[in-house]
């Protein structure tokens, strides 16, 4: 066995022949993997590019790439973790989890605070990376009686545009809308449009992509990159108002151009939560796509710190420490520790998605004191004000 290591510029094509060994199996298959997944996969990222070599070629592999998430303004380092691919002859000896712990070490080393991983299978799990978080589902279908009233639609335009033969002024106006989210992948402009252009998410060879844009009297008020098979619609990525994109999908059905569109909102979308539930639309409450592993904990923590400034007491944010030992992850407070020891718990505290109550955590002070009900109060005052986060939704267009 030689490895774990970076694959080889020469090795790509080996790896690109193993991930579709692996995950194009289908007959109606559109794309490569490294068709669909250009960023993971390019030489640029060859570091994190992960292989295992046995008989001089490439058997198993892992790949990751990092990119920074903004939160209200609070920058953190995530990776995005898949294609997790071993040939069906070296399977069974353990190479997914040699890899796997290979790009933890590494990712540990590069400043990642948060890794996204696709899958929710054993080999994830047994690292910590477990559910998180949570997302409301909508499917809207022609046969649907909701009778909502979408006149306010007239004000705007609707249109689909051509990325690549699109104007300037429509691009900038798309990546100025992008941009006004605050809670997203930060993309650089050619970044951005090279997703745009990608046919990420449309495995299907029958599958069309639609960017359709929600243009007000100045600027968009909303867009969405949607992929349609047979009139079925699916959103993978927007930004702007999501009760717009809703009403929008609405309206394409009723003028027949699609049958079904569907969807996911998150729970900051409180607007359009509003909308479907007082329209009859149905919304499916699940865990967000994938499952979550916080790789640092103290500098995730800290990176967020002017997000909490700006919704927390200050005195007590001046005073707060974030802690992590054999014991679990944690906050400090003079001479007060809460460590939460469950990897589930932490992510449903930090995330959200269940429910964490006093007695899930470890409650501890440096000179044996007892805790009072005041400081217990103080951090769940702390907790209930700034957890769950905002986070992003993983299955958009940088999802790996």
């Amino acid at each position: 066995m030689e490895g774990p290591r970076a694959a080889k510029i020469e090795e790509l094509p080996l790896i690109e022949k193993l991930s579709n060994t692996v995950f194009r199996t289908r007959a109606d298959d559109g794309q490569t993997m490294f068709q669909e997944f250009p960023d993971l996969f390019s030489a640029e990222n060859i570091e994190n590019v992960r292989v295992i070599v046995e008989d001089g070629i490439p058997v198993s592999n892992i790949n990751y790439v990092i990119r920074p998430v903004s939160i209200y303004g609070s920058t953190i380092s995530v990776a995005s973790l898949g294609a997790v691919a071993t040939l069906e002859e070296y399977r069974g000896r353990g190479y997914a989890s040699v890899l796997l712990d290979d790009c933890i070490k590494r990712m540990n080393k590069q400043g990642v605070h948060v890794l996204l991983i696709s899958g929710n299978r054993r080999l994830y799990r047994n690292v910590g990376s477990v559910p998180a978080g949570s997302m409301y589902n909508f499917l809207i279908n022609s046969d649907d009686n909701l009778g909502v009233d979408l006149s306010d639609l007239e004000q705007y335009t609707i249109k689909e545009i051509d990325i690549e033969n699109c104007s300037n002024d429509d691009f900038y106006k798309l990546v100025k809308l992008y941009r006004n989210e605050n809670i997203r992948f930060v993309r650089d402009f050619d970044e951005f449009k090279r997703l745009l252009l990608s046919r990420k998410h449309l495995r299907k060879i029958t599958a069309q992509k639609k960017i359709i844009i929600i243009e007000g009297k100045d600027e968009f008020a909303a867009y969405m990159y949607m992929g349609v098979d047979e009139k079925n619609g699916h959103i993978y990525d927007c930004a702007g108002s999501r009760e717009l994109i809703i009403k929008t999908c609405m309206k394409l059905i009723k003028e027949n151009v699609l049958e079904s569109a569907g969807g996911r909102v998150l729970p900051y979308h409180r607007k359009a939560i509003e909308f479907c539930r007082t329209s009859n639309i149905n919304l499916e409450e699940s865990r967000l796509t994938g499952t979550i592993k916080i790789i640092d904990f103290v500098g995730f923590m800290k990176a967020l710190r002017q997000y909490y400034y700006e919704i927390f007491n200050n005195e007590f944010i001046d005073k707060i420490e974030f802690i992590s030992d054999e014991k679990g992850e944690g906050f400090k407070l003079e001479n007060k520790k809460c460590i939460i020891a469950s990897k589930e718990k932490l992510n449903d505290l930090i995330f959200g998605g269940g429910k964490v109550c006093k007695e899930d955590l470890i409650w501890e002070t440096e000179n044996d004191d007892c805790f009072k009900d005041s400081d217990y109060e103080e951090f769940m005052n702390f907790f209930k004000s700034v957890f769950p986060i905002p986070f992003i939704d993983p299955y958009n267009l940088n999802f790996i």
